[in-house]
């Protein structure tokens, strides 16, 4: 259930929890079959590549385990449903030992709404916040989920009142009450959501996307650290090697680590944001081969007041090697961490790295 994305959801359903609807499909008649109970019909009436999902239902074709949006099909017909099966079915396992292929594939209803990724440490059922992201996925490149920015967002804030305010808190009770449903007691935790609300009621729904007992797969220290004061890697020392309150935990830990101990207990079940940050994904809108990498470009990026830091991957740095546009975060080219007290400039620096992107490099025609 730890790392099968229909076992969780699976068990999440069985604890009374809000789940998006979904079967696990061993042959194409299982998948279509499904597809059909979804909506999903053979018209294809919109273009999920295009990110249009108001004209017909749309159903999400995955692996049961991966990572990130790798092999996750966004299907608004039955034939596009039907490619994305074959190349699911029978293809390797992701992290696999033993070499294992993939003998069904998970169809799930499509839940659409805004997607939050929340980092959370366990120290023997006592759960905290350490960050709570809000991703900027986007349509592009001919793929429906790419990543554009994964924001910080204040997790508390009791100067908060209103409908922000009861997003994050409805987002990080469900992951606690998804964490203890799945028996995740110890250690970090990243678990991804989506959140719908209800325009004419304002009611607020939470779904499960999945739940990785890992980190954050992202350099996310140093933004954290300006940001929040402390990251999530800290948390887990303090979870490990912090004070120890026998009245809340059973766990005894060895003396020889009292010099090592944080203090957990100091630490907040949710956090606060002291600036406005986010990590900036770099998107290749071009394909070919590197003709010209601008760097008075890379030069207007880094000038901006709320760049802290950018990287761009060396592959494209040098002239004459392939680049290929961007269709999820393993062909992303590079990143920056961005933050600022200005929320205005802080925005507006952002749209401005999302728009330079495309000038980054111009490739042979």
């Amino acid at each position: 259930a730890r790392r099968d994305k229909f076992t969780m959801n699976d068990v999440l359903l069985k604890a009374g929890m809000d789940v998006v609807k979904q079967k696990s499909c061993q042959t194409l008649e299982e998948a279509e079959q499904f597809a059909k109970e979804l909506g999903l019909n053979d018209d294809d009436a919109s273009d999920a590549t295009k990110g249009d999902e108001s004209n017909s239902p749309l159903v999400v074709v995955k692996p049961h385990r991966g990572v990130a949006s790798d092999d996750v099909y966004l299907c608004s017909s039955m034939q596009s449903s039907r490619e994305a099966f074959s190349k699911i079915h029978s293809s390797p396992v992701f992290g696999s030992s033993t070499a294992a292929k993939h003998q069904s594939v998970l169809v799930q209803e499509f839940a659409s709404g805004a997607e939050y990724a929340i980092d959370v440490v366990c120290r023997d059922g006592d759960r905290k916040v350490a960050a709570l992201w809000k991703y900027d996925k986007r349509a592009v490149n001919g793929a429906p989920f790419v990543y554009f920015m994964t924001q910080l967002i204040r997790a508390a804030n009791n100067d908060d009142e209103g409908p922000k305010k009861d997003v994050e808190e409805a987002v990080c009770n469900y992951v606690f009450n998804a964490l203890e449903a799945l028996d995740i007691r110890w250690g970090l935790s990243h678990v991804e959501v989506i959140v719908t609300r209800n325009v004419e009621t304002g009611s607020i729904q939470v779904r499960l996307v999945e739940v990785n007992c890992r980190q954050h797969n992202t350099d996310f220290m140093p933004l954290t650290n300006a940001c929040v004061g402390y990251n999530a890697l800290d948390m887990v020392l303090a979870a490990y090697l912090g004070d120890s309150d026998e009245s809340s935990s059973s766990h005894e830990y060895p003396e020889e680590t009292v010099h090592l101990r944080l203090p957990w207990d100091s630490l907040p079940a949710l956090p606060t944001t002291r600036a406005h940050g986010a990590i900036i994904h770099f998107v290749s809108h071009v394909s070919g081969k590197i003709s010209r990498i601008n760097y008075e470009v890379f030069d207007q990026m880094e000038e901006l007041p709320s760049v802290m830091d950018m990287h761009v991957y060396p592959h494209f740095l040098d002239e004459g090697n392939e680049i290929e546009k961007t269709v999820d975060i393993r062909s992303d080219t590079g990143w920056a961490h961005v933050m600022n007290d200005d929320e205005e400039e802080f925005q507006r620096d952002v749209a401005r790295l999302i728009e330079l992107q495309k000038e980054m490099f111009d490739v042979e025609e």
